[in-house]
């Protein structure tokens, strides 16, 4: 026995390698794990430990890639299930009910999220790390933010600021600010979250990846506003500075520069991204993007309202209310310009229906 490590040994090493992934220390989070692969070779058998290490992998997995593997998670998460269950630790009922919410999240089941966030949540206290904390808050704001409850997200968004801003994480700082601004954005204070995001954008500089997130943050803005051009400049400013990487948030620009393409009526370049978003957007499995790719080519390319209708529907299906709602108001607002009127007015319907689904998913 006294060739091997102690199970609690390979437990503390993965909770400073946890600290590492939260602080977005990459390069110690790199070496932590390398160390950690080593020491569990020759660990005493502990499925407990196995399954924190399952679980930090998997968050490790998505800071250095931005996304998930679907597959890969919900195989990983099942396979724990029953060691967590078993288990009375309340520290790795928390890391479970975090972080398979966190699967959700970016598998774009906000309302599955938030109901794990919230088991989650309960197990706070057990959490003696304000960095930890503030993570919580973060991505409990985000999801909140997704289904329009809008006081709710912002309360959570500035506890987790201001941890942060303590804690001297200025990209966790930057990514929470972030969401804030999109919270203006959505309720019509254009200036306001402009305001946010140009301050963002400063404190950004020596973080490529906080940077392009808010880029394309000020692209949306300026789209909301109406303001086309600007959103461009910002659209390819960040598909420019990701060059031809394979990457969720170059597909989603691409998406948003052809949509803004369409309304300048530039249709040849808007077609180009169009198509290569939609084939990435499938290669991603994307299904937000894959819906809205589709509501673009059955409006401005192949005028096929049947196309445009599934893809709403895939989206409310999909419990994407928000998406569904921000589309719908765009297809009546197009249907106004050319005068069909009965299709806009179908269109607002539309958006009304998912925004009355929207308050239904805040009260669950």
């Amino acid at each position: 026995m006294s060739d091997f490590i102690r199970s609690e040994i390979v437990g503390a090493k993965i909770v400073e390698w946890y600290s590492c992934i939260i602080a977005r220390s990459v390069d110690q989070a790199i070496q932590l794990q390398a160390e950690i692969k080593d020491m569990l070779k020759k660990m005493e058998e502990s499925d407990q430990i196995l399954a924190y290490y399952s679980l930090v992998e998997y968050r490790f997995n998505m800071m250095m890639n931005q996304t998930t593997d679907k597959e890969a998670g919900d195989e990983m998460f099942n396979r724990i299930d029953p060691i967590v269950k078993s288990s009375m630790d309340n520290l790795l009922h928390y890391y479970y009910y975090f972080i398979s919410g966190q699967h959700e999240f970016l598998q774009e089941h906000y309302r599955s999220a938030i109901k794990l966030f919230r088991k989650a949540e309960r197990l706070l206290e057990y959490v003696k790390d304000d960095a930890e904390e503030a993570e919580f808050h973060y991505y409990m704001g985000s999801a909140l933010q997704r289904i329009n409850q809008y006081v709710f997200a912002s309360s959570y968004l500035e506890d987790a600021i201001v941890t942060f801003k303590r804690l001297k994480y200025t990209e966790k700082v930057i990514f929470s600010y972030n969401i804030m601004a999109g919270l203006f954005s959505e309720t019509d204070k254009y200036e306001k979250a402009n305001d946010i995001l140009q301050e963002n954008l400063v404190s950004a500089r020596n973080y490529p990846v906080a940077e392009i997130i808010v880029l394309r943050m000020l692209g949306i803005n300026e789209y909301r506003y109406n303001n086309y051009s600007a959103a461009r400049g910002y659209y390819e400013n960040v598909l420019k500075k990701m060059d031809k990487e394979a990457h969720p948030l170059v597909t989603k620009t691409k998406y948003n520069l052809a949509l803004t393409l369409f309304k300048l009526d530039e249709k040849e370049y808007a077609t180009v991204l169009l198509e290569e978003g939609l084939k990435e957007a499938v290669l991603f499995n994307m299904i937000e993007f894959i819906s809205n790719c589709n509501i673009l080519k059955g409006l401005y390319l192949d005028e096929d309202l049947d196309l445009i209708d599934h893809s709403l529907q895939t989206l409310k299906d999909n419990s994407l209310y928000f998406e569904a709602e921000e589309l719908a108001d765009e297809l009546a607002l197009y249907f106004e310009e050319q005068n069909r009127l009965e299709l806009s007015v179908k269109y607002l319907r539309e958006a009304y229906s998912s925004k009355k689904n929207l308050l239904k998913l805040g009260v669950d």
